[in-house]
């Protein structure tokens, strides 16, 4: 073992060697009532687990949680919220809308000061997820002296369904993580953490959610900072400009062909659970069918945006906070593990069908749409006549359309209209622990979605190999995120070597090293598309 594996499992040997004059156990008083928490199996942390911090109201931003007199015995560590089965292992199908509660890990060390708290968000498109330690094991995190904090929030129709009306209007998964958040500012310094330093990072649409956060004047001084793995604005799996139309084309499936927004909110409400999940998962990109969008102003809902992401940003009408983000390099294997719309997209394409390639992200008015998806076929389609080739034009196109385009013009406008520092990395290093690849069996010399973030966390579900190599790569990401959290700059000594900010891009590898973008052609590429069609520039 190396002199890196040491440094992280010496640190948890540490621990273990102080565990057993640990309490098994840990009361908190919270404004709700005494919550216990269990010292973890490997002595590291207590961890309180499905804590309840809303009550959901259909569709709208929950309610507060109740007061309880009794001490709640917080170990409850599989509650998911409603979403269809999948062959992601990141998730699980559930029909339990009682479903909002977060988990708290605190370093089990004694320590006489307020510690900085680190809010994740998974991903899963909007669509799927959970915050459970099944399968966001935070150990790697907690052991350098932060609180790792993790949340569900409403998915899918449940989460994000926008009629227009007050009793469906939007948002609702987005004003769930604000109510986490308010309850975290409330609650956290009862578990050593400090309400003023509070760090909020996501993957993919949980990246995304981090990023809306900064958008809503609602959520102003909840959070000190952000990161956004794989997660952008003005991404089809970001923004839907024309919800109603969306729970309309979901409705068909199951049987009610209208756009009444009265009608729709009657089949959503009292149709079964699983028969609405099992509907959302015959779309096509079902992860992300329901996503957010903007509202309308109701006299008894705290709207969260009442404006286009574009609009908003531009009109510098937001609250930037310092943030780190990045992408994999080829982002878009991930779209091959969705065999329905993958399929489906080849068949239609190898039929001339090229309606396969139109963006939610863009509305290409009608004498253009022939142009533009001519324009896409010569582009990433200049060869149909093999599987092989299909589906490495639909990788790539994935890989622009949902993540290299929309990063590179957010970092811009995110970076031209903010004093705060933007930090960028592209994530090259290829190990064992690289979820992505593992699930795609990629044998490209290329990294995917979710291959960083297991080096972040444990995947206690299906647990992940770790050579020296790995270990080296665990403490590098875990010690730069958690200084980011702690400074607010990943490299608070720049003696020892610096992140420079915007327009720079670190390439994490075990030799760390400043690159150019990726494929700063393509980007462009979409962003003249983009400029033209944008669904939120209006």
């Amino acid at each position: 073992m190396g002199v890196h594996t040491a440094v992280i499992f010496g640190a948890i040997f540490v621990f273990f060697d102080v565990a057993y004059t640990l309490e098994p156990s840990r009361v908190v008083t919270t404004k709700q009532g005494k919550v216990e928490g269990n010292l973890a199996t490997n002595g590291l942390y207590y961890e309180f687990l499905g804590i309840r911090y809303g009550v959901p109201v259909k569709f709208r931003a929950p309610d507060e949680p109740p007061t309880f007199d009794e001490t709640y015995k917080a170990d409850n560590r599989a509650v998911l919220c409603p979403q269809f089965l999948t062959t992601d292992p990141l998730a699980a199908p559930s029909d339990n809308e009682d479903c909002l509660v977060l988990n708290i890990f605190s370093p089990s060390a004694v320590v006489n000061e307020s510690i900085p708290v680190l809010v994740f968000l998974h991903g899963g498109g909007f669509g799927i997820g959970s915050g459970s330690p099944s399968f966001y094991g935070p150990q790697y995190l907690v052991s350098h002296g932060i609180i790792v904090v993790t949340v569900n929030y409403r998915l899918n129709v449940y989460g994000f369904l926008n009629l227009g009306i007050e009793d469906a209007p939007g948002n609702a998964g987005l004003k769930d993580i604000r109510a986490a958040l308010r309850w975290i500012k409330d609650n956290i310094n009862g578990f050593n953490g400090d309400p003023d330093n509070i760090t909020v990072m996501g993957q993919g649409s949980g990246g995304i959610a981090a990023i809306y956060l900064t958008l809503s004047e609602t959520t102003k001084g909840l959070f000190h900072r952000i990161i956004s793995e794989s997660g952008s604005l003005f991404s089809p799996q970001s923004f839907d400009a024309k919800p109603l139309k969306t729970a309309s084309q979901v409705a068909k499936a199951l049987g009610l062909n209208t756009m009444d927004p009265k009608k729709l909110l009657k089949v959503y409400t009292e149709t079964e659970i699983n028969k609405v999940e099992e509907a959302i998962s015959k779309q096509m990109n079902p992860k992300s069918v329901f996503v957010p969008s903007v509202e309308k102003i109701f006299e008894d809902e705290e709207a969260f945006i009442t404006d286009t992401p574009y609009n908003i940003i531009s009109s510098k009408d937001f609250n930037p906070v310092p943030i780190i983000l990045g992408l994999n390099t080829v982002e878009g294997l991930i779209s091959t593990l969705d065999y329905n719309t993958i399929t489906s997209q080849m068949d239609r394409i190898k039929n001339e069908d090229y309606s396969a390639l139109d963006q939610r992200s863009l509305i290409v008015p009608k004498d253009e749409i022939e142009e533009f998806r001519e324009t896409l076929k010569e582009t990433y389609f200049t060869n149909t006549t093999s599987d092989e080739s299909l589906i490495g034009g639909i990788i790539n196109l994935n890989t622009d359309f949902s993540f290299v385009g929309p990063m590179s013009l957010f970092s811009e406008l995110y970076s031209n209209h903010s004093d705060v520092p933007v930090y960028e990395y592209i994530f090259n290093y290829i190990g064992s622990r690289n979820l992505g690849r593992l699930l795609t069996n990629s044998s490209l010399a290329a990294t995917a979605n979710q291959d960083e973030l297991f080096y972040l966390f444990e995947l206690e579900r299906v647990p992940l190999p770790m050579d020296e190599d790995d270990a080296r790569m665990v403490t590098f990401m875990t010690m730069m995120w958690t200084n980011f959290a702690r400074y607010g700059s990943p490299t608070p000594e720049p003696g020892n070597g610096e992140w420079l900010p915007y327009p720079h891009h670190l390439a994490i590898t075990l030799e760390p090293q400043y690159v150019t973008p990726l494929t700063p052609d393509r980007a462009y590429f979409w962003r003249a598309f983009y400029n033209k069609y944008g669904a939120d520039i209006y």
